[in-house]
C-alpha cells in the first residue's frame, strides 16, 4: 500500500487501476481490505466466476490480457506501470503486452513472492527471456521496488 500510495503522490494525474483475475462475487471484501489498508482508490478489473460457453471455468490469463488491450485501446495516451508478481502469469502477460505495445508501457514491477505463495499461486513463471522495450524492475517488496522505481524517475 505505501509503495502505491508513493506512486500516486508522484503522479498525482495518474489513474489507478486493479487487474485482477479475482471475481466480481469478492468485490465487497476486497473493496474492504483495499480501504482498510490505506490502497489508494481505483476501478476494479475483475472476472466472471463460473463456466464459460466452451470452458468450465474461466480463463484468468485470458482476462487480463483482454483488460490491458481494452485500456490500450480506451486510454491511448497513457503510458501504464504494470505491477504483478512472479507467481503464474503476470510476467508473461506483462511482458507480450509490453512487446506489443511499449509505447503504453512505462516499466513493469514484479513482486517475487516468497516460497510460501509461490505454492499457493501454483508456481512461478520463468523471467521473461530476450530484450524487452520497457524497463522491468524485481523486489520482494514494495520497498524494493519502490527504491527501483526511483531510480527510474517515476517516484
Amino acid at each position: 500500500a505505501v509503495l502505491y500510495e508513493r506512486l500516486v503522490r508522484a503522479n498525482p494525474d495518474a489513474p489507478v487501476v486493479y487487474l485482477s483475475t479475482g471475481a466480481w462475487n469478492v468485490v465487497p471484501t476486497l473493496t474492504r481490505f483495499l480501504s482498510r489498508n490505506l490502497y489508494p482508490r481505483g476501478p476494479l478489473l475483475l472476472t466472471d466466476w463460473g463456466p464459460s460457453h466452451d470452458h468450465w471455468f474461466r480463463s484468468g490469463p485470458e482476462h487480463k490480457r483482454t483488460s490491458l488491450e481494452r485500456l490500450a485501446n480506451e486510454f491511448p495516451g497513457i503510458r501504464w506501470l504494470l505491477i504483478g508478481d512472479d507467481g503464474q502469469h503476470d510476467e508473461r502477460i506483462y511482458g507480450d503486452f509490453a512487446r506489443r505495445h511499449p509505447g503504453h508501457v512505462r516499466a513493469v514491477a514484479i513482486r517475487r513472492l516468497t516460497p510460501g505463495e509461490a505454492v499457493l499461486a501454483g508456481g512461478r513463471a520463468p523471467e521473461p527471456q530476450g530484450d524487452q522495450p520497457v524497463p522491468w524492475v524485481y523486489a520482494p517488496d514494495g520497498a524494493g521496488l519502490s527504491a527501483q522505481l526511483g531510480a527510474l524517475g517515476l517516484l
